[in-house]
């Protein structure tokens, strides 16, 4: 389960001197968006008004300044997710191409979600699927969700169901963490699988759901992209 905590100055400055030390990897998304800058890293900080974030490349695509983010970092078992701002990078010359940008984000809010980073590995192929439930012409299937993108789902159910490709359906489950996700979605693969605990295979592209259900959507794959970046680092 995740957890809200209210962090003062001198934790949050302790939390980024950690993270710095650690070279613990940090992901910046522009809030709304699914556009992910990953792979980035702690460079340094102007105490109590920015950080400083290394790990840019110049032909990314940064968020202009003043735009709202959703900012994750991982250190040690747990993902921090936080919300700031975007300010002005420091640049070199266009002709200078040895110095990467670097970004500068407001000093993040003081409260802070906090993964950990077992739950954000649910629904992963590794990992017990999420019980859901998959509504089609007024009847309710069990089900269980084997993946989970921004755009897409897919999920398994034990018994054989009959519906076309590009249906449309409703699914609801609960993320780690009190998450209820409930969307619509279109059919857009279906197979059977012979002895398989889950034969009926069904790939959903996600449709309606409302704002606040998307972004916590967006910010759920977020923390588990972080995570799996630090796993790939680590040669997990």
């Amino acid at each position: 389960m995740s957890e809200f905590r209210n962090l003062n100055q001198p934790e949050m400055e302790a939390l980024f001197r950690q993270a710095r030390e650690s070279r613990a990897p940090v992901s910046v998304r522009a809030v709304g968006s699914v556009r992910l800058l990953g792979d980035l890293h702690i460079g340094g900080s102007e105490a109590g008004a920015a950080l400083h974030l290394n790990g840019a490349k110049r032909r990314d695509q940064l968020p202009p300044k003043g735009t709202p983010l959703a900012v994750s970092v991982v250190l040690k078992e747990e993902i921090f997710s936080l919300r700031s701002r975007m300010l002005e990078p420091i640049l070199c010359g266009e002709s200078d191409t040895l110095y990467p940008p670097v970004l500068r984000i407001e000093w993040p809010q003081p409260s802070v979600e906090v993964h950990q980073r077992g739950d954000v590995r649910v629904a992963t192929m590794d990992l017990p699927p999420l019980e859901a439930r998959l509504e089609f012409k007024d009847r309710v299937y069990g089900a269980k969700l084997l993946n989970l993108t921004e755009t897409g789902l897919g999920m398994g159910l034990t018994e054989q169901i009959f519906i076309d490709l590009h249906a449309q359906v409703e699914v609801e489950t609960e993320l780690p963490g009190g998450i209820r996700l409930r969307t619509t979605g279109k059919v857009c693969h279906l197979e059977w699988l012979d002895e398989d605990p889950l034969p009926t295979r069904i790939g959903l592209v996600l449709g309606c759901m409302t704002d606040q259900t998307r972004e916590a959507l967006r910010s759920f794959i977020q923390a588990r992209r972080t995570d799996r970046s630090e796993h790939l680092r680590n040669g997990h």
